[in-house]
This record gives C-alpha cells, sequence and structure tokens, in this order.
C-alpha cells in the first residue's frame, strides 16, 4: 500500500467516525424527545368529581386550572328570598365588589367548571368547597365592608359593603 492509499484510508475513517458520532447524537435526541414529550403535553381538559356524601360522580371541566386533588366537607347551602348575587365564573366573583343594606343577604353561586370556596377576612366561617351549580348565601347585619377570597384559588378575591340606608 502506498502513501496515498493510507491517506485516502485514514480519511475515510475519520468520515465514517463523524458519521457515526452524528447518528448516534441524532439517536440520543430522539430518545430524550421522547421521554421528556409527555413533561410538556397539554394537561387534561376533565376532571371528575366525586360528592362524599351521596358517592355520586360529575365530570367538570377545569381547562387551564391548576389540577389538584382537595378531599373537603362541603358546607350547607342555605337558600335566601330577595338577595344579592354574585356569580363564580372563569375564576373571578362577578360582580368583585357589591353594596347592600343591614339585614340583606348575598347569595355565592358557583357558575364556574371547577369547585371553588368561599373564606371571609372577618373570622366568619364560608364553605370550604362549592361544586359547579352549587350556592351558598351570607346573611350581613352590620354596616362594614367585608373582604373574601376563594379558598381553593386565594388569588380570587371580592368585597361586600354594607351601607346604612
Amino acid at each position: 500500500m502506498t502513501t496515498d492509499d493510507t491517506k485516502v484510508t485514514e480519511g475515510a475513517g475519520r468520515l465514517f467516525v463523524m458519521i457515526g458520532a452524528l447518528l448516534t447524537g441524532l439517536f440520543a435526541l430522539a430518545a430524550c424527545e421522547r421521554m421528556v414529550q409527555p413533561a410538556f403535553a397539554a394537561p387534561a381538559a376533565d376532571a371528575t368529581v366525586v360528592d362524599l356524601a351521596t358517592g355520586q360522580t360529575a365530570t367538570i371541566a377545569v381547562g387551564n386550572a391548576p389540577h389538584e386533588v382537595v378531599v373537603q366537607q362541603t358546607a350547607a347551602t342555605t337558600t335566601v328570598k330577595d338577595s344579592a348575587k354574585v356569580s363564580i365564573v372563569n375564576f373571578e366573583f362577578t360582580p368583585g365588589e357589591i353594596t347592600i343594606a343591614p339585614g340583606e343577604s348575598v347569595t355565592w353561586t358557583n357558575n364556574d367548571g371547577a369547585p371553588h370556596g368561599l373564606e371571609y377576612h372577618d373570622g366568619e366561617k364560608g364553605t370550604d368547597l362549592l361544586l359547579p351549580g352549587a350556592s351558598f348565601s351570607r346573611r350581613f347585619d352590620r354596616p362594614d365592608t367585608y373582604d373574601y377570597n376563594c379558598s381553593v384559588h386565594p388569588y380570587m378575591t371580592g368585597r361586600v359593603i354594607v351601607r346604612a340606608q
């Protein structure tokens, strides 16, 4: 074998080593993508809720809301006629601020696809879990400003203003 033949053989060997390294790298990237892809997959759009009192299940849409499993007792719901109403929808209290007279009640209705709750800043008991479609009422006897938030999603806030007329 001549010197020129040896150089061609060494050059071809290096080329094969480089191609082998590139193919190995591509294979490793493909394997990593298959392992990592489920971690970045879109979250499920539905959750199943079980009513502990009755054992009945319901499927609710939660969209991009956090997916947490929380087991809480539900507070008894009360029905009050002629009360002010607050709707819980799209992870907001609507209206966010409501004004009523002393002795009136406010009824919150969960019109959202996720469970919510009420937590009052004045120390009064709220409700830990309000499933979609459920309502909760509270009577306000004393003029004051009452701030509250969702016990499940604390960033959701609202206010009841009780003014003497």
